[in-house]
């Protein structure tokens, strides 16, 4: 009687099932999300998201906009504009100021479903005193909150179930990718002939390369079998050149990897995740490298 009291207090009572949901929910909000390799990329996504703006707004006519009587089209193309505006000056504050976008690895759902609150936070708002500077010449901020749950309503919780989806599409992809690859045998090994090296070190010793800015760091097992670290001044593009034609290739932006040295591979939304023998770094092979990867 006191343990189901105390689980009764204020009306509350503790079930399993809710902690295996909420777990679940955690889970799930740690996903890793893909997020753009580029730039240019958000862009055009921006752009994409832009011109939604303009024609959903020109065709439903929310927000009282079915009251004007002229000027419709241009009254839309003015939120599309003020939309892409605040979308890239949001985008470069995450990504260069702030730099909470950059680091695929780090990016998740939740990360990503914060982020685009923020973004539709930004454009209500830019897009509100867009509209009654134009049209009223007064800002009245009582009416704002209608307008932030209008779009809330209409932009944010649609864009995050469909985030979600082509989040798990993504992810069930590469998981399959990542088995191919897993039950396929290697038959191509390196020749002993066709084994240069690499500041020092022969590139069958090399387990990765990594850049950091203006330097390298060559992961690879020195003379006595040990896993070691060696920092050099180069870039990945110039290496990358270099060792075409041996098993050392290039699988992200910021990685070469020695495929001999590949004990196994997964999958996740943001491309495959390679496993190395004596190593215990992950390898990241981004989504524009999973081809390549895969007809090496």
């Amino acid at each position: 009687m006191m343990v189901h009291a105390k689980a009764n207090i204020r009306g509350y009572r503790y079930s399993p099932n809710s902690a295996a949901q909420m777990n679940n929910l955690t889970r799930f909000l740690y996903k890793p999300f893909p997020q753009e390799e580029d730039i240019s990329d958000a862009i055009r996504i921006i752009t994409v998201i832009s011109l939604f703006v303009v024609g959903f707004l020109y065709v439903f006519k929310p927000f009282g906009l079915h009251l004007k009587e002229s000027g419709l089209f241009f009254l839309c193309l003015g939120f599309g504009t003020v939309t892409f505006a605040v979308s890239i000056l949001y985008e470069l504050l995450l990504r260069y100021v702030l730099k909470i976008k950059g680091e695929q690895a780090r990016y998740t759902f939740g990360k990503w479903t914060l982020y685009m609150a923020g973004i539709i936070l930004c454009i209500s708002l830019a897009n509100f005193v867009f509209v009654r500077v134009t049209l009223f010449n007064d800002i009245q901020w009582g009416l704002y909150p209608y307008m932030l749950r209008g779009t809330f309503a209409v932009g944010f919780f649609p864009i995050i179930v469909l985030g979600a989806i082509a989040m798990l599409r993504q992810e069930k992809k590469y998981q399959n990718i990542a088995d191919e690859l897993n039950h396929q045998t290697r038959t191509d090994h390196i020749k002993q002939s066709d084994n240069p090296e690499i500041f020092g070190v022969p590139s069958s010793q090399v387990k990765y390369i990594e850049a950091m800015q203006n330097y390298i760091n060559i992961g690879h097992i020195d003379p006595n079998g040990l896993f070691k670290v060696q920092t050099e001044r180069a870039t990945i593009k110039s290496l990358a050149n270099q060792t075409l034609g041996n098993s050392i290739m290039r699988c992200h932006r910021s990685f070469l990897v020695n495929r001999e040295s590949i004990a196994s591979t997964a999958g996740n939304a943001q491309g495959l995740l390679l496993s190395l023998t004596d190593c215990e770094k992950k390898i990241p092979v981004s989504r524009s490298y999973v081809a390549d990867f895969r007809n090496r």
